[in-house]
């Protein structure tokens, strides 16, 4: 099947004296779905700049507050997501309780662990800078994520700025519709949190380990689609699923960190090779059964100066994350 074209690049009038003007997407049609824009409105607004300006060498985590733009009640199925240098992740959450829209970046409703009581759900998210709309592969014709009229959300926005100029956290998010008659099996959010022991005993400096983690699977159905998360003193992250009779598949390795792959998981879709230098994966579906087990780990050398906490930090803080996307179970799992 062809790809979706890249649409960077989609808005050539725009000149903000920023790096990454180019990363601007135009917004999909109406009927085809709406886009979510987090950054300044006017690029001539001091004020309004000064939101969003990160200056050189400077690091931050924050949430910025939105409703979704959808008058009624929505079900999509694939996104776009672009964002300027020094996007390193962004993560977008549903809320059940009000919020005052734009305003300034401020603390998170949810601590990014997705356990809030505020916390409705998901919308898409990104581990880098550029996510491309992909193919839907027939298995999946019917999947939809549902999202309601005008949603309060928040964007977890963490970016690091490695040059010696200014930047904007700005970012360009559009979601694409699926007819609600047509949707068949709802797409639920995978989510697996490891290192949350670091908060209070940080991995120590010196320390070249790896650490496992598991989350069990009760039910049968199959994931569509998974990215891995860590930061700078990560090498490696694998993932496998231990299938109920004790065997083991890998599903796929990433080793860098600033830039890792989210690998679909379907009929159609052709992933990067396995390899034990770089970014892969297998290609086809891991359907998984009641029994099975989601297995990761992450290989991390403390080489720096100070002890790693489970942080926002990408110099002095670390994480082994999971997300995704699946069909049938629930996989959730917050782990130290």
């Amino acid at each position: 099947m062809p790809a979706y074209p890249d649409l960077r690049g989609g808005c050539p009038d725009l000149d903000s004296g920023f790096p990454g003007d180019e990363a601007c997407i135009a917004p999909p049609s109406p009927e085809e779905g709406f886009q979510i824009h987090v950054g300044p409105a006017d690029y001539k607004d001091p004020a309004q700049i000064g939101v969003f300006v990160l200056g050189a060498g400077d690091e931050t985590s924050g949430c910025w507050n939105y409703r979704t733009p959808n008058a009624q009640d929505v079900y999509y199925q694939g996104y776009t997501f672009s964002g300027r240098p020094g996007t390193h992740h962004i993560f977008n959450s549903m809320l059940n309780v009000e919020v005052t829209g734009g305003g300034d970046i401020h603390v998170c409703v949810d601590a990014g662990l997705g356990n809030s009581p505020d916390r409705l759900g998901s919308l898409p998210a990104a581990g880098k800078a550029y996510t491309p709309r992909t193919v839907v592969a027939p298995e999946n014709a019917g999947v939809g994520r549902l999202i309601p009229a005008n949603t309060p959300a928040e964007a977890d926005m963490h970016y690091f700025n490695v040059s010696d100029a200014a930047i904007l956290r700005e970012f360009w998010l559009n979601i694409y519709y699926i007819d609600k008659n047509d949707v068949t099996e709802e797409g639920k959010e995978l989510r697996g949190m490891g290192g949350l022991g670091w908060a209070v005993l940080p991995i120590p400096v010196g320390a070249d380990e790896v650490y496992p983690y598991e989350c069990p699977i009760d039910t049968s159905g199959r994931i569509l689609g998974m990215a891995g998360h860590y930061h700078a003193h990560g090498k490696r992250q694998t993932v496998s699923i231990r299938r109920a009779n004790g065997q083991r598949e890998r599903i796929f390795d990433v080793f860098n960190y600033a830039d890792a792959a989210t690998f679909p998981f379907d009929s159609t879709s052709v992933n990067a090779p396995l390899s034990n230098t770089q970014d892969g994966a297998i290609s086809g579906r891991p359907d998984v059964s009641a029994g099975d087990v989601l297995e990761w780990e992450c290989h991390i050398v403390n080489d720096g100066a100070v002890p790693l906490t489970y942080s926002n930090d990408v110099q002095n803080g670390e994480m082994c994350n999971l997300f995704g996307t699946v069909v049938g179970p629930e996989i959730n799992c917050l782990l130290p």
